[in-house]
């Protein structure tokens, strides 16, 4: 595997950034999917294996490191891309140093914040869309 540099946009002309940023995207999804491929044998030798043995120990931190590298990738994949918010860079920060239970509390907690949001503002509405009744 070469490295891939992230931050080509810097260093080129911006007719060329495009091509880049495209080429390493590929690059970085070819990579990926190799290693879910190499993930997928290791997880098979591991079932090979007598529990215990050094070659299953062996066997799951090889799978271990398989499993972190995508999820690296995935990262390096969103900086390749050429133009970001601000909240789409904090998103994968966040994402990137939480664990799996963590991410799915904050993406829970998120999704009730927003959805208290689109009700409060339903009712509000329908307040304004009441007939004022002159008496």
């Amino acid at each position: 595997m070469r490295p891939v540099p992230v931050h080509a946009e810097q260093t080129l002309p911006p007719s060329n950034v495009d091509a880049v940023v495209g080429r390493e995207r590929e690059a970085l999804e070819q990579q990926r999917t190799e290693f879910i491929c190499a993930l997928a044998a290791a997880e098979q030798s591991l079932k090979t294996f007598l529990r215990g043995s050094l070659e299953h120990g062996k066997a799951r931190a090889r799978m271990t490191r398989l499993q972190n590298e995508p999820r690296v990738i995935r990262g390096r994949l969103g900086a390749a891309k050429k133009r970001q918010s601000l909240g789409d860079i904090l998103v994968e920060v966040c994402r990137e140093r939480a664990t799996s239970a963590e991410w799915q509390r904050i993406v829970a907690d998120a999704q009730q914040r927003h959805d208290e949001q689109g009700a409060l503002k339903d009712s509000g509405a329908l307040r304004s869309a009441r007939p004022v009744e002159h008496g």
